[in-house]
């Protein structure tokens, strides 16, 4: 099919992907389709695109400005209503609605002004000895065995034993924590969730256990972020077990599938580019550097929507009350305009410009509250990797799961050496 812009009832479409819209699944088998997301981005600030669901379609949202604009302003582009392009359910969504992830200023800033000290980097350093022990620990489970599947053995691992470590969830209940946090977040992989309800289900047993938790700690004060986030005190009041819920269920998606991820990425561009592998063997210095390029080279959340508060005219469009803006997190990762050849996995990028350049955490008031933690974990694991392992290769090819909103791998079967010396 010949490409063209056609404008339907105003709206500038797109006819030339051949599996008719970005966001299908069918994109997405083999990671992000960073190439037609750049197609578009050359031609296009926003482009609406069809779906499913009740309003019919949604606006893509291309360029770094415009997605600046989008993240940055909730007064005419709401979080209310999800992060996900799919409709929640009426019932389900009124609980959402009182959690963190679905607020917008200025009940956000209140909300999350009572949980962010935990992420400050007084906080960071004075867990850091902890982190570097169960990085330590997670290596040591695997390195005599020359083999792991690495996914479940070693990217998951460190984010888990970290977050519900640092939550007090009790160590029996790790895995039931996992696997609603799978479901949850990959509901459109039918090895996760039977189908999207599924995932819906699972949102609510993640916020019920929330609940649950709080008031364990409640009746067994121990130390944990949890029992700092319960005490912690805003214009004379503290958190309730269903407030606290809305924040555990944010910090398990963001702490536990974004660093899993994250660090599975790494570890196959490593084994795609060995000569990168060795540049970080040979200088430990540049594992910051490392960690940044992945996030802008890999950006595992693929997007982050809003909703349009009232009609307006937005990058050249008529954008309606209603409409959803769908902001491409990955598409100013890979623009020329922000880094040279962008489609160069290099570790030797600054990381200082990546970091500035790249919208990997989002952008405006929820921008993402354990940025620090998350790459304290991740230049952890990468430094105790280099330090340990060698001659890393695939014995299998790994398997991505089936997401358009989570780009990661679900098994990936790796073989090293151990790393003498």
């Amino acid at each position: 099919m010949i490409g063209f812009p056609q404008s339907v009832q105003g709206r500038t479409r797109d006819m030339q992907c051949p599996h008719a819209t970005l966001l299908n699944l069918a994109n997405f088998e083999q990671g992000t389709p960073r190439q037609e997301i750049a197609r578009l981005r050359k031609n296009h600030r926003l482009v609406w695109q069809e779906d499913e669901y009740e309003r019919g379609g949604h606006w893509l949202v291309l360029q770094r400005n415009d997605i600046d604009t989008v993240l940055k302003t909730p007064a005419d582009f709401t979080n209310n209503f999800s992060p996900l392009l799919e409709d929640f359910p009426p019932d389900v969504l009124a609980i959402q609605q009182e959690s963190l992830t679905f607020m917008d200023p200025p009940r956000h800033g209140e909300y999350r002004s009572m949980a962010d000290f935990a992420f400050r980097p007084k906080a960071l350093r004075a867990r850091a000895d902890l982190m570097q022990q169960m990085a330590t620990q997670v290596i040591d489970a695997v390195i005599d065995k020359g083999e792991c599947e690495f996914v479940e053995e070693v990217a998951m691992q460190l984010p888990m034993k970290a977050i519900y470590g640092l939550l007090g969830v009790k160590p029996e209940d790790y895995q039931y924590v996992a696997d609603i946090t799978n479901t949850l977040a990959l509901a459109n992989d039918p090895e996760y969730a039977v189908d999207r309800d599924a995932g819906f289900a699972a949102s609510m047993e993640a916020y019920l256990f929330g609940e649950k938790l709080a008031q364990d700690h409640r009746d067994n004060p121990r130390d944990s972020m949890t029992m700092d986030m319960l005490q912690a005190d805003k214009n004379g009041r503290s958190l309730s077990n269903s407030e606290y819920a809305g924040f555990f269920v944010n910090l398990i998606v963001g702490g536990m599938e974004t660093t899993r991820n994250t660090t599975a990425w790494l570890i196959y561009e490593f084994i795609r580019y060995p000569d990168q592998y060795a540049l970080l063997q040979a200088d430990p210095g540049l594992v910051t550097h490392a960690v940044e390029e992945i996030l802008r080279y890999r950006n595992t959340v693929v997007y982050l929507r809003r909703t349009a508060t009232h009609d307006m005219e937005f990058a050249g469009e008529s954008v309606k009350s209603g409409d959803k803006l769908v902001c491409v997190l990955g598409s100013p990762s890979r623009s020329e305009e922000f880094f040279d050849s962008p489609d160069r996995f290099d570790i030797t990028r600054d990381p200082i410009h990546t970091r500035r350049q790249y919208r990997t955490f989002g952008a405006g008031p929820h921008f993402c509250i354990g940025v620090h933690q998350a790459r304290m974990m991740l230049e952890l694991i990468t430094a105790e990797i280099a330090a340990r392992m060698t001659n890393l290769r695939l014995i299998e090819e790994p398997v991505h799961f089936r997401s358009n909103f989570m780009d990661g791998f679900k098994r990936m079967v790796i073989g090293f050496d151990k790393r003498e010396g």
